[in-house]
């Protein structure tokens, strides 16, 4: 039986040679060994619920007269989605980080589900590490999370861990929301679309150059997140508030070193969750990709993150998320493939990079009975878009995985050092005087 693919969903059935729409993640552990690993999977993900919750991972994707549909894979096994890495062995963080690049410009296979696992039994010394990766058809940043952390169990219960629900979600989008706020959401979204049609759009050495699809990643060393937490709570802010305004500066910082003006905002695409609260997160896509203009050129951290934190208080107090998830879906539902692709793709390229904050479990977590060491991944781009930061915090730290096109920015470790530069700043805050705007 086939049925249909979603138009949210659909949307990221757009890939391109240059700019796969896959999310990509490095997991490493203490020793684990693939029969383990496929079992640990079958168990937790593929029979959970009698085999209902996730079944999205046993189909595959078909075309019909234009138009996608999911379907069973006939010839489905764990034994063709969790394979051995060709390397069978990378035992430095430099030697991971190239075989994980190369693996994101690399296609999955069309003939079966649209994911893979593959396994490093040895890399650092007593450790395996496994390359995910999934299509973003399958499901967002949320539902992905669900299925990671169904497959982990808490190192302090035997349940499984349970993801928290972070992040921005809009007002519009909220239990309570009033008649009047949905009322609105239709008479503001010609002029939402309008005002970022006419965005123009970013133009320096990370936003400009053509992608070549030849990818590389970085990731920064594992930061403490009590250093965001005693920042936020000085100046009034939010994690993420302080996470962005990071990121803002850390992309400023590489513009300057390389002799680049300081460009007095940034655009980025940063997903939004429009879930409900109350709802359960399946596998699927439920958000909205807004474009997003973050304050930079600031040079007090602490000045940036309260511009940062008026930008995006307007964000969750806006209906901007719901309009933009509702003209991507409107997109693909009534216009051809190639003609939606058009305009999702004009409206992307007015921003620099793809940005995402997704917050972790606090406590240590564990794979099969293995500790989880790191955890980092990578949001995929569309357009011409050659940067993406993907932050995740997890057991107290948080890192910030690193994606780009190698025409854009060769170097991705230059972003990551960049980052961590940043945030050595904010140790500073708690000696620095508190602007006013929040005192």
């Amino acid at each position: 039986m086939r049925i249909p693919v979603a138009s949210n969903d659909a949307m990221w059935l757009q890939d391109t040679a240059t700019n796969l729409m896959v999310i990509n993640a490095v997991f490493v552990t203490e020793q684990l060994d693939l029969a383990t690993l496929r079992e640990a999977f079958r168990v937790r993900v593929l029979e959970a619920e009698g085999g209902a919750r996730f079944r999205r991972f046993r189909q595959r994707v078909v075309w019909e007269r234009g138009r996608p549909y999911w379907e069973d894979d006939p010839a489905f096994s764990l034994e063709r989605m969790i394979v051995p890495a060709t390397a069978a062995s990378l035992e430095t963080t430099e030697a991971l980080q190239e075989y994980a690049a190369a693996e994101a410009g690399r296609p999955l296979p069309a003939d079966r589900p649209a994911w893979q696992i593959q396994c490093i039994e040895r890399c650092e010394p007593g450790t395996s590490a496994f390359i995910v990766r999934v299509h973003h058809s399958i499901g967002d940043g949320m539902a992905l999370l669900t299925v990671i952390f169904t497959l982990m169990e808490e190192m302090t219960a035997e349940h499984p861990a349970a993801p928290p629900r972070g992040g921005i979600r809009p007002a519009a989008g909220a239990p309570g929301a009033g008649l009047l706020t949905k009322l609105l959401i239709p008479l503001a979204a010609p002029g939402i679309l309008l005002r970022r049609l006419l965005w123009i759009p970013d133009r320096h050495s990370l936003h400009g150059p053509r992608v070549s699809g030849t990818k590389r990643v970085a990731w920064t060393r594992p930061l403490d997140i009590a250093v965001v937490k005693a920042a936020k709570d000085r100046l009034g802010a939010t994690v993420n508030d302080v996470l962005m305004a990071t990121v803002s500066g850390a992309i400023t910082r590489y513009l300057t070193e390389r002799g680049e003006a300081a460009p007095a905002k940034i655009r980025v695409s940063m997903p939004v969750n429009v879930r409900r609260a109350t709802s359960r997160i399946g596998l699927e896509n439920k958000f909205a990709a807004v474009p997003l203009e973050l304050p930079a050129g600031i040079p007090q951290l602490a000045d940036r993150v309260t511009a940062t934190k008026a930008s995006l208080d307007a964000l969750k107090r806006s209906v901007v998320p719901i309009v933009v998830y509702g003209i991507q879906r409107l997109l693909l539902f009534a216009l051809p493939q190639g003609v939606s692709r058009f305009l999702i793709d004009f409206l992307a390229n007015k921003c620099t990079a793809v940005v995402t904050n997704v917050p972790g479990p606090q406590r240590e977590i564990t794979l099969a009975g293995r500790r989880i060491r790191q955890m980092v991944f990578w949001v995929p781009q569309r357009a011409n878009i050659g940067v993406g930061l993907s932050i995740l915090s997890f057991a107290g730290k948080v890192q910030v995985g690193i994606l780009t096109d190698a025409a854009v920015a060769p170097d991705p470790g230059a972003l990551a050092r960049a980052f961590e530069a940043e945030f050595a700043e904010l140790v500073g805050l708690q000696e620095a005087p508190v602007p006013a705007s929040t005192a």
